[in-house]
């Protein structure tokens, strides 16, 4: 029983971490596709952005 018992946990345990593997994945996929959207033109516009409030730099 304690064996079966022993084994069932083993198991879980690695299915588990074939959950845990597929969660950092899918999470690495969605923040790539998130970073890797147009939204910005560069990281220079993006901080005169966030240092204006959000309000366009119209300097260039």
């Amino acid at each position: 029983m304690v064996d079966a018992q022993a084994v069932l946990i083993e198991e879980i345990e690695n299915l588990l971490d074939v959950a845990e593997t597929l969660v950092v994945e899918k999470e690495l996929r969605v923040t790539r596709s998130l970073l890797e959207l147009p939204i910005w033109g560069s990281l220079r516009d993006l901080v005169a952005a966030l240092a204006n409030g959000g309000e366009e730099d119209d300097s260039n």
